[in-house]
């Protein structure tokens, strides 16, 4: 499969995922050593063939998510292509739900646009902290 841009990847990656396709997932990432994924709270995986079994793994354990995502930021240049977005993960249940920051990075080759790495990551949650007490002077 090619992809024209790095758009049409993305979304190619995005319903691999929705669909638990694993051959769908294969077509998007590049076969290189040089692949990289990081999923939420996991380790920094290497390579093509370790970062589909972690996509293998995922998809024995689940059921077709509800998966959508927002580009927040883009840049290019030549032949690299990094975007950040916001995913929203749902459970096919509805009972989980995940706001997820991934930083997707593609690379041209000759064969079209191709995912380099993933990384994603939860947001931090911002604590809200009582006010102290001032104490007295006087």
């Amino acid at each position: 499969m090619e992809f024209p841009d790095p758009a049409a990847a993305e979304a190619a990656f995005y319903a691999a995922f929705r669909n638990l396709d694993d051959d769908a997932m294969r077509a998007v990432w590049l076969e290189s050593p040089d692949a990289s994924c990081v999923h939420p709270g996991g380790s920094l995986l290497h390579g093509t063939e370790q970062v589909l079994a972690s996509w293998q793994e995922i998809f024995r354990e689940s059921s077709p998510p509800t998966v959508d995502y927002r580009l927040v930021q883009s840049s290019a240049d030549g032949k690299l292509a990094v975007h950040t977005v916001e995913e929203h993960v749902n459970s096919s249940s509805g009972t989980r739900r995940a706001v997820i920051i991934a930083t997707n990075v593609y690379t041209h080759t000759d064969t079209g646009w191709r995912m380099l790495a993933h990384h994603a990551s939860l947001p931090l949650v911002e604590k809200t902290v009582a006010p102290q007490p001032v104490p007295a002077l006087h």
